[in-house]
């Protein structure tokens, strides 16, 4: 298990593809599909929102305005949550 940026109360791990997150305090639990779980898990090492849109828009061959549409509208998402600053 690992913590987060921005919130010490979130534990989260990856179980079959998918990322399984806990807030420990609210006792709230989110689930991400695979390629949520591709993205904050590259967040979790600390690359920058443009490695992840130009690494999933090649690895899915869509381009680069979609995939950092989708991203953005996912880290927004993640924020509303609480569960990355």
């Amino acid at each position: 298990m690992s913590s987060t940026r921005g919130n010490p109360n979130l534990i989260w791990r990856v179980v079959d593809g998918e990322a399984i997150l806990l807030d420990t305090t609210t006792g709230y639990h989110f689930s991400l599909d695979p390629i949520g779980t591709e993205v904050w898990q590259s967040l979790q090492a600390g690359d920058s929102v443009d490695d992840i849109v130009t690494r999933i828009a090649r690895s899915y061959g869509t381009d680069e305005a979609t995939v950092r549409a989708d991203v953005t509208e996912f880290l927004n998402e993640l924020q509303s949550a609480k569960l990355w600053t």
